[in-house]
């Protein structure tokens, strides 16, 4: 029996239909196991560079069931008492459209979003101590925006927060805008005024700085998972946009590191998806007062970079890079890089990590202790998709080990992770 990776290549979305067909052209034929994740040293450590461990974490994930009439969201709880992340026991998963989704998202660590092209709706939750999902005041909303994206052009960041969760910005491709609304008590939920607001061009993923004063939009391509060039928008203590510039960067996916004085960008390219690799990782100074971009660097990597996750905590430092190798046949091993108070990125000790290729989709819990990744497989010649969430244990230094075995999900989606509340 031959075993296939589906990758949420292009569009970042897991579409049932994609993998009822098979998964498209994105196949490798390499066994999951052994070979993609090797287990580290038992335990969890007591934390990273500027970060605490938690000691438990909530993984929630889109489940569009296959073909119902509508889905779910999973809980899977990573207890690092236990050294376990598992699907959680006597937990109620609340209804949602039979819809992949155009991305979910965490607020404040304890507030959930989630938005469905299919019914035009976001939906929000409360999260509680125990990882409960309730719904919020007025919650599903209505966005009928939603309705005209093709649900393969959206990538990992069509929806975002700010970094104090207080704004939730959502890009509009098919209409070239950026829907902000502001999060009220309780989660609840508030358009913006003057919200939606013109993007030169149809945005997909979305960035803002680490300190929450400007946004970042892409013109990506999800043909290929590229990028052409970023729009820079300042945000008003209301939540209004104001279009600072655009820049000729050909950039995939960028993110804030938490001073809010970079930007780190990947370009996507890679072999499997547009043809040849991009080595490098890149670093752009932010312009405390206007929000301007200027590259710092360019910095070479073993390996092409699919995606990027940025250590989000106050004090963190650490930047990783996640990818697919050139023969479609597997992922490269997971990079990882300091970031500097000039913008200077450096390989940390051990990089690249040969023994964790789990996934290719990264995020940082809020404390930046852990980063977990996602894959996804589909067995011989069968429709049985099986995706799986991994845990890397950030340690002192940005070394990283994979201390627990990685948990098997009922469906993928798309997911967030969050801190217990």
């Amino acid at each position: 029996m031959t075993t296939k990776i589906c990758v949420l290549l292009i569009s970042m979305v897991v579409l049932s239909a994609m993998w009822q067909a098979g998964c498209g052209r994105y196949k490798c034929g390499i066994t999951f196991g052994a070979s993609t994740c090797t287990a580290g040293p038992p335990g969890i450590s007591t934390g990273p560079t500027g970060g605490t461990s938690p000691t438990a974490a909530f993984v929630f994930v889109v489940d569009s069931t296959g073909g119902t009439s509508s889905g779910t969201v999973d809980r899977y709880t990573l207890d690092t008492t236990a050294n376990t992340l598992s699907a959680t026991a006597n937990y109620t998963a609340p209804t949602i459209p039979e819809d992949t989704g155009a991305g979910m998202v965490v607020a404040q660590g304890k507030f959930l979003y989630a938005a469905f092209q299919s019914t035009g709706q976001i939906f929000g939750w409360t999260i509680s101590s125990a990882g409960g999902l309730t719904a919020v005041a007025n919650s599903p909303y209505s966005a009928p925006f939603l309705d005209s994206i093709n649900r393969e052009a959206v990538g990992q960041q069509n929806i975002i927060t700010n970094p104090g969760g207080t704004l939730l910005f959502l890009s509009d491709p098919a209409q070239d805008e950026i829907f902000v609304y502001q999060i009220g008590s309780g989660g609840v939920l508030s358009a913006v005024s003057n919200s939606p607001f013109a993007v030169p061009f149809g945005p997909l993923n979305l960035a803002t700085d680490g300190k929450g004063r400007y946004l970042y939009a892409i013109n990506g391509f999800y043909a290929n998972h590229t990028g052409s060039e970023i729009a820079a928008y300042s945000i008003s203590s209301s939540g209004s946009l104001s279009l600072v510039n655009t820049y000729p960067f050909t950039m995939w996916q960028v993110a804030g590191e938490p001073t809010g004085k970079y930007l780190i960008g990947t370009s996507g390219n890679a072999v499997p998806t547009s043809g040849v690799d991009d080595k490098s990782l890149y670093v752009f100074n932010i312009d405390q007062t206007t929000g301007a971009l200027t590259q710092v660097g360019k910095f070479s990597t073993q390996s092409s970079s699919f995606t990027i996750a940025v250590q989000p905590n106050p004090g963190g430092n650490l930047v990783y890079s996640f990818g697919i190798n050139d023969t479609d046949m597997g992922y490269n091993p997971v990079e990882g890089y300091q970031i500097n108070s000039t913008g200077t990125l450096s390989a940390v000790s051990g990089s690249p990590f040969s023994n964790i290729q789990l996934g290719f989709w990264g995020q940082f819990d809020q404390s930046g202790a852990f980063l977990l990744d996602y894959s996804s497989i589909t067995n011989g010649g069968t429709n049985n998709v099986v995706t799986k969430l991994g845990v890397l244990d950030v340690g002192s230094g940005g070394a990283i080990t994979t201390p627990i075995a990685p948990a098997a999900l009922a469906r993928g989606g798309y997911w967030a992770v969050t801190d217990v509340p």
